[in-house]
């Protein structure tokens, strides 16, 4: 049955869909109530019925950014033949960030770590969660790189694993920097070399 006030056809994930890439691409604070409305189609009601806050609005979109993200990685590395490859081809795909315009957008999940730092503190059990997540798809890939051999040195993967995530949101900044690509595949070297030294 259709809420009253929505239009015909509406369609939650699809709405959701237009709400996180408004988000991923604005951010929040720019992002306004009326782009919002126009992104999904819904009006100031609609919106509301929906979710009840623009805060609520992002923090779904955002985690469903986070879930298809995490989704996408884990599918990749069941793909890959080489766990180590796995990491390497990850850290180096932040080379291929072209956004509207050629402007890389960037990770949403990095953009919204600083676009908000601890200024929103009902974000941050989120964004905690969100980071974990894929700090589980790097410790996943060390834990088989382990296990086939390609790297010797098995203790610490959690640590490891966080930092490869702070490496990519780094490198991910430095893109958005327009760092030279040779001086970030020669950073990613230098972090593939130091996995087994850890």
């Amino acid at each position: 049955m259709t809420t009253r006030g929505r239009p015909k056809g509406f369609c939650p994930d699809r709405a959701l869909e237009n709400a996180m890439q408004l988000f991923w691409h604005r951010g929040y604070e720019t992002a306004s109530l009326q782009d919002l409305q126009a992104a999904t189609g819904l009006s100031r009601s609609s919106l509301y019925q929906t979710y009840p806050s623009k805060q609520a609005w992002f923090v779904a979109a955002f985690s469903r950014y986070v879930a298809q993200r995490r989704a996408l990685l884990l599918e990749q590395l069941d793909a890959s033949a080489s766990p180590l490859a796995f990491i390497r081809e990850r850290l180096l795909s932040v080379l291929e960030d072209d956004g509207p315009g050629g402007v890389p957008r960037g990770c949403m999940l990095v953009n919204v770590a600083n676009e908000f730092s601890l200024s929103q503190p009902a974000l941050v059990p989120v964004l905690q969660q969100a980071t974990a997540g894929i700090c589980q798809v790097f410790e996943e890939a060390l834990a088989r790189a382990v296990a086939c051999g390609e790297l010797r040195n098995g203790q610490d993967l959690a640590a490891r694993a966080g930092y490869l995530q702070c490496v990519m949101s780094g490198l991910r900044t430095q893109v958005k920097s327009a760092v030279p690509a040779d001086s970030i595949r020669a950073t990613v070297a230098v972090v593939m070399t130091s996995l087994d030294c850890q």
